[in-house]
């Protein structure tokens, strides 16, 4: 791992130092200075420069942003008469002209002084490199379109290097170190964000429709009550204008995938439209597992299982969006969007399964059998919204109403069958069988929300909200008996139905003045539950009903124009999702049996953030610490019963408490206008207690992302990417680390319409090992598996079209957050990762 840092660093300084003697080499021409305060004589940090030729004022060239302490330097091409423009917000614009030549290729204007303004400023254009992280009073901006590999990657890739997020070699999600968060889409959730499919649908989905990713930490009143890492929110509509715009891509790997992507974005009159559809076949060559089981009667060995196998899948994925927006008239405005994306993914596993009476000794074998199985996985969303909004002539005073409807299936069916049996297998074993579990959850939300600035310093908002929720499940199992007949399983089959009746209403306050900010708000929560048994009524009931009052609190502090310091506290309240509730009994390994839990009641956490940020248009710094705790937290465990005491079952219960500290650090360089660094890691602390099992566990989690990119002359870019991650603790167990490293090269074209990239992850490694080991005192299972990773990828992205007038967006929408189950948010029915707990 050390070698791979150290080559990443080379890489960066070598490709900074080229750049660097490319820019002093005179193909450049250069001005420089720094904008002073006319009054006070104090400089003036980020004032904006900009640069055009004179004859066409408007048409900027180029821009930058001073350095804290007033300083500048910008680069053009080509000799000419040009005129500059001096902005910062409370001076007056300066326009200061000037001549380049081949004899006068640099100018330093000294000491630029500048003006105060009492007057408003005008609406300007410029263009500016803006830095990649930037920070709000409750969230923390990664602002996507100024990244250049954003133009070729997918946004799964892109995740990797927003801070506080980490993406592992199996491509499960975590923010700050957990699993627990929610993933909107502009502002709004998406289904098809949603559960274990997030990562499909990211790397689906190209980086060049995305504007910017938010990171919100410190989530206010108006959301639901979201467990412990907050809200992912992917921005992809631009700043739409009149006429239109849009791109399409493609790509291929090594793998033998491929897909393609196409964006467009329009205008005319008051009608906007923007849509997106995508497709993408995706293959998973063969992998293997190898997996150990020992159980143990009064401390002494009672049997070993090893089971070893292979699998491989392969499928397609299919999304597309449509959001329409019409302007009825300058305070009233509608918004009208449709999505659906579906998936589906055909697998095929060989397992092999041996079972001893005898620590080491192969001679103590009982029996043997080999299991092969096929199957399919479907998955999609049928969703749609509307949205009024109704603006005051007062500046940002709005009303707004939504509602949203989503539909979300989930099947799974599976058939296996065995052969090649030595020995006496126990009962249990069922020797071919079959299963189709269908899932899905459907929602009906409606809201209203109020804000209203009471003065430029100070705003109110409030808000109510319905939400009716039906997770269901329907299980039909099979088996061969001995006539070849396929018949059901009575006691296996369920028809399962989870509805959940949530009402809620908040109000919020916010205050900012010029250095401080603060946000504080209180939301109240209840919620009606239902489960039924349409097959065994006897098992139907009622769970209790709760009410919850949910406080959230932000404070910033601006210590100079560069740096902020930020303390939050919020409480929130995660609802299990169908993965959790799912009560169907997944025992295609007899040996190793999952199911969820329909008893489960929502987990309560508690967070305190501190952060700390500094921001120079050639530094970037982000540097945070957070507690978290959650007290009846779902977790999923592994145990024995005592009737068949050789059969791993797992589920999920609300039987432990989570405490987890951590901290955070990004840190970007930009030390010119071609060359950039970014440094992205986090440590955390995790304590995880269950006094029902008597069980605990501790230690730390680490992770570490080290960037570079460079872009060369003519137009050539490239990319390195290191990334390490230290492993991770369960309740019952822990998982290794690993590490994995990305190179690439892109080139435009086409006045930068067009860019092609080549690309190639792991080129150090061929496959990726994870270890993973749970015990306790009755048992031991420990884990490894084996995925290729090292993959070539060819990508291309072309842009077209131009705008001139914006799209209006209604400013708030439904956001449904309050149920567990982010990326790895698996359960029950699959056996599926286990949201929070990882």
């Amino acid at each position: 791992m050390k070698k791979l840092i150290i080559l990443v660093l080379l890489f960066g300084i070598v490709c900074a130092t080229m750049v660097e003697a490319q820019e002093r080499s005179g193909d450049t021409y250069i001005i420089s200075g720094q904008v002073v305060d006319s009054l006070s004589n104090e400089p003036v940090p980020f004032a904006t420069v900009s640069v055009a030729f004179e004859q066409t004022p408007t048409q900027y060239l180029n821009a930058v942003a001073s350095d804290g302490d007033g300083r500048f330097e910008l680069q053009l091409r080509m000799p000419g008469e040009y005129i500059m423009a001096v902005q910062s917000v409370g001076v007056s614009t300066l326009l200061k002209p000037f001549t380049l030549t081949e004899d006068n290729r640099r100018i330093n204007f000294g000491r630029i002084l500048v003006r105060g303004d009492s007057q408003a400023i005008g609406e300007v254009t410029v263009v500016a490199q803006r830095p990649l992280v930037t920070m709000e009073i409750d969230k923390l901006i990664y602002n996507m379109e100024d990244d250049p590999e954003s133009r070729v990657n997918n946004t799964l890739d892109m995740l990797r290097k927003v801070p506080m997020i980490t993406v592992d070699g199996e491509e499960n999600i975590q923010l700050r170190g957990a699993t627990n968060f929610r993933i909107y889409l502009n502002g709004k959730p998406s289904n098809m964000l949603s559960g274990q499919n997030a990562s499909q649908v990211l790397k689906s989905m190209p980086a060049n429709t995305i504007r910017r990713i938010e990171v919100i930490t410190d989530p206010g009143a108006r959301y639901d009550a979201e467990g412990v890492g907050g809200i992912i929110n992917i921005i992809t509509s631009r700043n739409m204008f009149q006429g239109y715009q849009g791109s399409v891509s493609a790509n291929a790997s090594t793998f033998g995938g491929f897909g393609g992507n196409t964006f467009i974005t329009a205008k005319t009159g008051k009608l906007g439209l923007t849509g997106n559809i995508g497709y993408n076949n995706f293959r998973r060559p063969w992998s293997t597992n190898d997996n150990t089981n020992r159980t143990f009667i009064n401390d002494e060995l009672h049997l070993r299982e090893e089971n070893s196998g292979r699998s491989r899948g392969q499928g397609n994925f299919l999304n597309g969006r449509l959001e329409l927006s019409y302007d009825i008239d300058t305070l009233n405005l509608l918004t009208v969007g449709v999505n659906n994306w579906g998936g589906s993914q055909k697998f095929r596993s060989r397992r092999f399964t041996k079972m001893f009476d005898t620590e080491e000794d192969d001679d103590g074998m009982l029996f043997s059998y080999r299991r092969n199985g096929d199957g399919s996985y479907s998955w999609g969303s049928t969703g749609a919204n509307i949205d009024y909004q109704r603006t005051a002539r007062k500046k940002d005073e709005n009303f707004t109403f939504s509602y949203r409807y989503s539909n979300s299936p989930d099947d799974e069916s599976n058939s296996s069958f065995v052969h090649n049996i030595t020995g006496v297998l126990p009962p249990y074993v069922r020797l071919d069988q079959r299963f189709d579990n269908n899932a899905r959850t459907t929602e009906h939300s409606g809201q209203i929300d109020y804000v209203n600035p009471l003065t430029p310093a100070h705003t109110i908002e409030t808000g109510i909200k319905y939400i009716r929720r039906e997770n269901i499940s329907k299980v039909n199992q099979e088996v061969l008996n001995e006539n070849d007949k396929w018949v059901p399983l009575i006691n296996y089959n369920n028809d399962f139905a989870h509805t959940s009746n949530i009402y809620a209403a908040y109000a919020g306050y916010a205050y900012r003045s010029q250095k401080v900010g603060i946000r504080a708000g209180l939301r109240a929560e209840g919620t009606q539950q239902k489960v039924t048994f349409k097959l065994d009524e006897t098992k139907n009931f009622e769970p209790d009903n709760y009410f919850n009052v949910v406080p959230s609190v932000t404070f910033s502090y601006q210590l100079n124009p560069t740096q902020q310091l930020r303390v939050g506290y919020n409480m929130r309240i995660s609802r299990p999702s169908i993965w959790f509730l799912n009560p169907f009994v997944n025992d295609t390994d007899p040996y190793n049996i999952s199911y969820g839990n329909p008893n489960l009641v929502p987990e309560k956490s508690h967070g305190f953030n501190l952060n700390y940020s500094r921001f120079t248009p050639k530094l970037t710094l982000n540097a945070s610490a957070s507690y978290t705790f959650v007290n009846n937290s779902i977790q999923r465990y592994t145990f024995l019963n005592e009737d068949e005491p050789d059969v791993l079952r797992q589920t999920f219960g609300n039987i432990g408490s989570n405490h987890r500290a951590g901290i955070f650090v990004n840190a970007g360089w930009t030390p010119n206008r071609t060359f950039r660094f970014n440094l992205n890691s986090g440590l955390n602390y995790v304590d995880m207690n269950s006094a029902e099992l008597n069980i605990s566990n501790s230690g730390l989690a680490g992770n570490a992302n080290i960037s570079a990119q460079v872009t060369l002359p003519k137009d050539f870019r490239i990319n390195a990417n290191a990334m390490y991650f230290s492993g991770g603790i369960m309740l019952q167990g822990t998982y290794s680390g690993y590490y994995f490293t990305n190179i690439s090269v892109n080139k435009d074209f086409m006045n930068r319409k067009l860019t092609v990239s080549l690309s190639c992850s792991n080129p150090f490694n061929k496959y990726l090992s994870m270890e993973s080991s749970t015990s306790d005192k009755s048992f031991s299972s420990n884990s490894t598996n084996q995925q290729p990773m090292r993959e070539g990828r060819l990508s291309v992205s072309f842009r077209f079209g131009a705008m001139t007038e914006s799209i209006r967006r209604v400013q708030r929408s439904i956001t449904n957050d309050d149920v567990l189950g982010g990326e790895g948010g698996g359960g029950g029915a699959g056996g599926g990762g286990g949201g929070g707990t990882q």
